[in-house]
């Protein structure tokens, strides 16, 4: 074990509140709280869209039925179709308001022809011609409100497919974002191969001309991620140790507080490592370096 002073506690203690989460962690986080508020507004926004649409169908519904009601106790008119299971109920709905309009569109030749026969009948019954005009106006315009009707319900069925699409696209996009966010990496390696590749170095201790006493391995905070191996803090429960008889001490900033292992000694273990807490354990940083004895 080697000697520690009281001031190269202090210079330790300073090393390991500069290693802070990285720019990137903090652009992720953001970027995902903006994505996650504009999914939210749009979901809202969705929802609203899909309350309209179900006021208008209803209560377009109720007037065509009370229309439909009373043109069914005319004889002799088309009859409606049954319903077709493969439809969605808005595409049924553009389907029974068709079934009316052709029902409509009968009864206005019918009144149309026996407004001519009557007025060849009797072309003095004044009253009969007026209730007739006034038959065939209010007729022209049902068939004008439906046909309006329908033309809205398409609009907004068009709408809700593009917010649908949308808010699919966000998902995706929360999804990446997420992922990046749980991405770690981790190496394990002897002192001297870790340094030759630029992952630790040693900082602090005496500068004396033959040794440097009190000196610790630091993770470099250069060093290149292609070093590491990438893992899914999700995912991840156990970092596998290459030799099970070797000690192994953990340099960078998590702490075996949060993992399981067999035999540990202070911030050095044998054996696998076992995450148990996965989110404080990456919490410092999403660096993991663990130095062979």
């Amino acid at each position: 074990m080697q000697t520690r002073f009281p001031s190269l506690a202090i210079l330790a203690a300073a090393g390991l509140v500069a290693c802070g989460p990285s720019k990137e962690h903090a652009r992720a986080d953001s970027a995902t709280a903006v994505t996650a508020s504009e999914q939210t507004r749009l979901a809202t926004q969705l929802a609203a869209q899909k309350d309209s649409l179900t006021r208008v169908v209803l209560q377009a519904d109720d007037f065509i039925m009370h229309i439909d009601s009373s043109i069914s106790k005319v004889k002799g008119l088309p009859k409606s179709k049954t319903k077709t299971a493969t439809l969605d109920p808005i595409a049924q709905q553009i389907q029974n308001r068709k079934a009316v309009m052709a029902r409509v569109d009968a009864l206005v030749a019918r009144a149309q022809q026996t407004a001519s026969q009557l007025a060849r009948a009797n072309k003095n019954n004044a009253v009969l011609r007026a209730q007739l005009a006034s038959d065939s106006t209010m007729i022209a315009d049902l068939n004008t409100t439906i046909q309006r009707q329908t033309a809205t319900i398409g609009a907004m069925s068009t709408r809700i497919d593009s917010l649908s699409g949308e808010t699919q696209r966000l998902g995706a996009t929360i999804a990446e974002l997420e992922t990046q966010k749980n991405k770690a990496f981790y190496v394990v390696g002897s002192e001297d191969e870790l340094l030759k590749r630029g992952v630790i170095v040693r900082e602090g201790g005496a500068n004396l001309l033959i040794a440097h006493p009190g000196r610790t391995l630091q993770m470099s905070r250069s060093a290149d991620p292609n070093e590491f191996t990438a893992v899914d803090q999700r995912g991840t429960d156990i970092i596998s140790m290459p030799d099970s008889t070797h000690r192994y001490k953990v340099v960078s900033r998590q702490s075996l507080d949060y993992a399981s292992v067999n035999d540990r000694d202070k911030d050095t273990f044998r054996g696998n490592l076992k995450i148990a807490e996965p989110a404080r354990f990456w919490g410092p940083s999403r660096f993991l370096v663990i130095v062979k004895q």
